[in-house]
């Protein structure tokens, strides 16, 4: 995948029709713990994650990236939990190339819990020739990954995680374009449902970033038609707002309490 500068463009627009309107109040000192001071849900216990992804992830990290995001809030929100976030995206990559690095960029970092952002490319490189900047409609390329190979690398990287003792939370992919008919989210569609399965048989955590991404899609492009985008900058590299909907949407599969989440805010004071 490229690496497109990120653009504010769309931020107001996400605004006027309160899709995300809320929760511009200052970040809270605090959010819900237990008695033991610890967060809830899944972050119980945890003082390093790990997000795995491609170049979504990867530019994760840059300000305002949902992984920035995600360590910025969780520090805000639980300051004696100690809570790091390493990145371990890579522009490209798909689940083969994910599952081959798992051990290094994954594993080695002795995390707690481990985010799995994977499916993007796996559909996209089929359809499209980056090399000679050429589409194919027809999703014909050998650079794409199949679904069975696909299934086989993510169980491979759930049960290496679940071995090493670390907790799963496996992210869908979001969209291939804003086109919500397209061939690329149709074939993507399969992707996700696999993604699903997977969770629910090694008993993971499972965000639906697909659906969240398409409803609020649908939402705006019934209000100002289906020309341009509203959460990425090309149709698939995140912008501030996609950004911030990956971000806020890990919290909550997390088990992050939603009034916690409504009081966070977007960018720094």
């Amino acid at each position: 995948m490229s690496n497109p500068l990120f653009t504010t463009l769309a931020w107001p627009l996400v605004l006027s029709i309160g899709i995300l309107a809320a929760g511009l109040s200052n970040l809270p000192a605090s959010a819900e713990t237990h008695a033991d001071g610890s967060p809830p849900g899944l972050l119980r216990g945890v003082h390093r994650i790990v997000c795995l992804g491609d170049s979504i992830t990867e530019q994760g990290g840059q300000p305002g990236g949902y992984v920035n995001l995600l360590q910025r809030y969780l520090t805000a929100l639980y300051p004696a939990q100690h809570i790091e976030v390493f990145n371990a995206g890579i522009s490209g990559h798909k689940s083969t190339d994910m599952q081959a690095r798992f051990q290094k960029d994954v594993l080695s970092k002795n995390p707690d819990l481990i985010t799995i952002n994977v499916g993007v490319n796996d559909v996209w490189h089929a359809f499209r020739d980056f090399a000679r900047g050429v589409d194919h409609p027809n999703g014909d390329l050998p650079a794409g990954v199949p679904l069975t190979v696909y299934r086989e690398k993510l169980l491979a990287m759930v049960d290496a995680a679940k071995a090493a003792k670390a907790k799963v939370v496996l992210v869908s992919p979001t969209l291939i374009h804003e086109n919500l008919s397209g061939p690329e989210n149709a074939r993507l569609d399969a992707y996700v449902a696999e993604m699903r399965a997977i969770a629910k048989e090694r008993g993971c955590a499972f965000v639906d970033l697909n659906t969240a991404f398409k409803e609020i899609v649908r939402a705006y492009q019934k209000r100002a038609g289906r020309a341009g985008n509203l959460l990425t900058v090309d149709g698939v590299h995140m912008n501030p707002a996609g950004n911030r909907v990956m971000a806020y949407e890990i919290l909550r599969g997390l088990g992050v309490p939603a009034t916690a989440i409504a009081d966070l805010r977007p960018e720094p004071k």
